[in-house]
């Protein structure tokens, strides 16, 4: 069974320890104290009490074994616990990170996945402010489709589909304008309020989304 801990466990944390669980994870977490671990009561978990930085309780919670380590304490905690998970050879961490400025770069260079809070908070309101632009169609562990409207502010206005699909290790077959279907084809270049199916990878999607939106 795969080995996933998190270190920091609140409403996040349990958000993802259910999604873990749920996915087929063994799940360990580590909280600073007894009265913020009570949050994973009921919870099919494994429960550790103490200084979230200690390689011992780390060992103890089962890093060694690890597949995954998620961080969701302060940006120095978070560091440090991908520094200890990095040296144990956890092959995936990722972490929180408050302090973009001072804390980012320093996540980067250990090569993590760092989720800086304020873009996530931002990303989320504007998902609630401005017009429904997106579609998921499909999805499954590998693979995902989605429509795409193109706003008119969108950097690939004007760029034919074949060269954005080329630039995005993407797949686009076809756009919808003004309720026709058109087929990619060479000389087919993109326009605002085009709806664009996208096909591809889970991450060369989502990262083509956010550019060609």
């Amino acid at each position: 069974m795969r080995k996933a801990i998190i270190v920091g466990v609140n409403e996040i944390g349990v958000s993802i320890a259910k999604l873990l669980v749920s996915n087929g994870y063994e799940v360990s977490t580590i909280s600073r104290s007894r009265e913020e671990a009570r949050i994973c009561k009921g919870m099919p978990v494994y429960v550790y009490v103490g200084d979230p930085i200690s390689e011992e309780l780390l060992t103890k919670a089962g890093i060694d074994e690890a597949e995954l380590v998620v961080s969701l304490y302060d940006d120095e905690t978070n560091l440090r616990v991908a520094e200890l998970a990095k040296s144990h050879g956890v092959p995936t961490i990722v972490v929180l990170n408050y302090n973009k400025e001072k804390y980012l770069d320093r996540f980067i260079e250990l090569g993590v996945i760092v989720i800086p809070i304020v873009d996530a908070v931002l990303s989320k309101i504007a998902h609630y402010v401005r017009p429904q632009f997106k579609q998921l169609l499909f999805s499954d562990e590998n693979v995902q489709a989605y429509y795409v409207v193109i706003s008119s502010e969108s950097p690939y206005i004007g760029q034919g589909i074949d060269e954005v699909a080329g630039k995005c290790g993407v797949a686009i077959p076809l756009i919808i304008r003004n309720g026709e279907v058109l087929l990619a084809r060479e000389d087919l270049r993109i326009e605002a309020n085009d709806k664009v199916l996208i096909i591809g990878d889970r991450d060369s999607v989502v990262d083509c989304i956010e550019r060609i939106y």
